[in-house]
């Protein structure tokens, strides 16, 4: 299998094999970096169908972010109980820390782990002869958290924890569409209405939603077109704007297709597209990882009505949750009302020089962006109370 992974190999550690848990002796465990066979990669696969794993925890998504954006070799940590894969953990060294492969084209991170003790082994055998480890988009709940939490305490390390986005989502389970709706606020349904009412004025409209079986590379150039126009293309934020970005979910949406998970929705008007979605629909979630709209169409809010019709379809399917991800913006909030907090976490080791000065430059970051941050929602908010709802992507 060719990922675009490099993998060193170290010594197999023995962990835990004396550890007590409950009065028993616990299971001796080994951990150690692997390097990616294709019978490991099923193993991968397995651990996390066992666990329902999202996307983003699996071999697929970390090899395309790895072959995109890593330059540095990409490690994995492997805890074995009697030869079974117990806990999976990819990390890179990059100056002289142990770091997540994410970015900020990552909506989330974490370890695989079947117990706590496979847990521990896997931040144990992170935390093992570095100055410092930088995990980013951890879930505020996540139970590795608490372990790297409680691993620093012990290693007296210290910690930095800070909340990089809260991101939306809608809880569909169980939920009825009309119910959906009819909490939606007054001006919001009526915008949404007036708009798709202004659309169909204009010509034929079609929705559309693409598994990419047959024609996915010509799909995604029409998409990524879409995507890439008006100000994302300005301000280079676009899919097209950088090469590797455009490997990457282009990557993404090829390992997407061959598991059944891709999903790209247009909207269409005279079949010439005016608004996409490239999304991953994967455990009962829609995940909505990039998309755009023409700006020649913005008045008719067609990244709006595309986004209504993409809740229609996961609330028809019976889905469990539309994840809005990236942050709490104005315009995701007019669906959602409840997020996914994502932190950082970085501990130090300041028994050194280097240490200490790492630990000073998180400490900076951490505060330049606690001011930042509520700078850049608030001239979001401002902007967003001057359009119409329907009107905004």
């Amino acid at each position: 299998m060719s990922s675009g992974f490099r993998w060193p190999v170290r010594e197999g550690v023995s962990l835990a094999s004396t550890a007590v848990s409950g009065g028993r002796a616990s299971t001796p465990l080994t951990a150690a970096p692997e390097p990616l066979t294709e019978s490991l990669q099923q193993e991968w696969e397995r651990l996390a169908d066992d666990l329902t794993a999202p996307c983003f925890l699996r071999p697929g998504w970390i090899g395309a972010w790895a072959r995109a954006f890593s330059q540095r070799p990409v490690w994995l940590v492997c805890v074995r109980r009697h030869g079974e894969v117990a806990g999976l953990l990819p990390f890179i060294e990059r100056w002289g820390a142990r770091r997540s492969p994410t970015n900020w084209h990552s909506p989330m991170f974490g370890f695989l782990a079947r117990d706590s003790e496979a847990r521990s082994a896997l931040a144990e055998t992170l935390f093992e002869h570095t100055r410092a480890v930088d995990l980013s988009f951890l879930d505020r709940g996540d139970p590795s958290l608490e372990a790297c939490l409680r691993l620093s305490r012990a290693s007296h390390r210290q910690v930095l924890v800070w909340t990089l986005v809260r991101s939306p989502y809608v809880d569909i389970s169980g939920g009825d569409w009309s119910c959906f709706c009819s909490a939606l606020p007054p001006k919001v349904r009526k915008e949404l209405r007036r708009a798709r009412r202004r659309l169909d004025e204009q010509g034929a409209v079609e929705v559309e939603f693409r598994d990419g079986s047959g024609d996915l590379e010509a799909l995604l150039t029409e998409g990524f077109s879409v995507e890439g126009s008006g100000w994302k293309e300005q301000r280079g934020t676009a899919i097209t704007s950088d090469p590797r970005t455009k490997q990457f979910y282009a990557d993404v949406a090829r390992w997407g297709a061959s598991r059944g998970e891709l999903v790209l929705a247009f909207l269409r008007l005279d079949g010439r597209p005016i608004a996409f979605d490239l999304c991953l629909e994967s455990g009962g979630a829609v995940y909505p990882l990039k998309g755009g709209f023409d700006p020649a169409f913005r008045r008719y809010g067609p990244g709006v009505l595309l986004t209504y019709e993409s809740l229609r379809r996961a609330f028809e399917r019976r889905l469990a949750s539309y994840e809005l991800l990236g942050d709490s913006d104005p315009y995701k909030l007019v669906w959602a009302r409840t997020v996914r907090e994502r932190v950082k976490f970085q501990a130090f080791d300041v028994g050194s020089p280097a240490g200490a000065l790492r630990w000073v430059a998180g400490a900076v970051h951490r505060l330049a962006w606690a001011h930042g941050r509520p700078l850049v929602h608030s001239a979001r908010a401002r902007v967003a109370q001057r359009r119409p709802a329907a009107r905004r992507q």
